[in-house]
């Protein structure tokens, strides 16, 4: 069973309805949005209710946001139409070649990672040194 069908299922009617036109909503021109009011008197309930499920309830903010995600996974092919469009317009653009590039695998961030040198100059005979008195402070211990 899918997540978004495990969630329907813990989700009234009205819930999902309610989903939806969320989902409509933010993704609608903004001129051309309805107001949450809106919405809760469309599917009969109150706007502190539809708040609620927006802001508290996690089944139905988990189903709002899979069905975003599958709605924008459709557009895809949009997206990639507009990115071309700024590739090879008049003026491309830089941003929108590191996208592709990046989408692509074929510029990758890299990082370098740099140490400092803690100011301890040891050679190998300081260090033989050390361990020696290390070595004899073990053996005065066991005595």
């Amino acid at each position: 069973m899918s997540k978004l069908k495990q969630l329907e299922a813990k989700l009234t009617v009205k819930q999902r309805e309610a989903a939806l036109l969320v989902v409509e909503r933010e993704l609608s021109d903004i001129n051309e949005r309805p107001s949450f009011d809106e919405i809760a008197d469309k599917i009969g309930t109150s706007r502190v209710t539809l708040w609620e499920w927006r802001t508290r309830n996690k089944a139905f903010i988990e189903y709002v946001n899979l069905m975003a995600d599958d709605f924008l996974e459709s557009k895809r092919a949009l997206v990639y139409r507009q990115l071309m469009r700024l590739i090879e317009g008049p003026q491309p653009s830089v941003k929108a070649l590191d996208l592709y590039l990046r989408r692509h695998g074929l510029l990758t961030d890299r990082q370098l990672l740099e140490t400092k040198d803690s100011g301890n100059n040891s050679n190998a005979a300081d260090i033989q040194r050390e361990l020696e008195e290390l070595d004899e402070l073990l053996a005065e211990d066991d005595n």
